[in-house]
């Protein structure tokens, strides 16, 4: 099984770095191929509505640092998105790599994934609502199954790595994308 995470935090040691981190270390674990990418690394221009995407070869003409994004969404079984709250809203790195998403709405290369949240925010999960609904029509659009989100009310740094020792908020979370989509049983993974 392969499993992309994309963290959409400007902060390398955030508690979104921190949940996904703690997300790849324990699927590495099960025998999971895991890669990680920080959006603000990566240079990601706007979409620009010329709609070479609907056409030809229904790619993006724009040649940057979605590229290899894009290449790794195709490689992953499981897609999973990391993005502190931002005014309701996931953060404008992250939301610039949805915006970017319109290939596949025409190519359809997504069809069938499976694709989870990670989010992060100083007042809880009250605050994230409006970016949980987002993804999940987004994923409608794209054919791409939504697993769960997981949402942790944290602000300062450290404060989801707590969480995650004290309460244990993302061994539901793993269970959920180790599940066979179409016989919602654990997949039994090689070593």
């Amino acid at each position: 099984m392969h499993v992309a995470i994309f963290i959409g935090s400007p902060r390398s040691n955030g508690n979104t770095a921190t949940m996904a981190g703690t997300l790849s270390k324990r699927l590495k674990a099960k025998g999971v191929e895991c890669r990680t990418y920080f959006l603000y690394h990566h240079k990601i221009q706007p979409c620009l509505d010329c709609r070479d995407c609907k056409s030809d070869a229904m790619e993006c003409s724009q040649k940057d640092g979605m590229m290899l994004l894009y290449n790794t969404m195709e490689w992953a079984d499981v897609i999973v998105f990391g993005t502190p709250i931002y005014w309701f809203g996931p953060s404008a790195q992250t939301k610039l790599m949805i915006d970017r998403f319109r290939p596949y709405f025409a190519n359809k290369k997504l069809y069938g994934k499976r694709a989870g949240l990670l989010l992060p925010a100083g007042s809880g999960v009250g605050d994230c609502d409006m970016t949980i609904e987002q993804f999940r029509r987004i994923f409608k659009a794209l054919g791409v199954e939504f697993i769960d989100a997981v949402t942790v009310k944290a602000y300062d740094e450290d404060e989801a790595e707590e969480l995650i020792k004290r309460h244990d908020v993302l061994r539901d979370f793993i269970d959920k994308i180790l599940m066979e989509e179409s016989y919602k049983s654990p997949i039994q993974l090689k070593k």
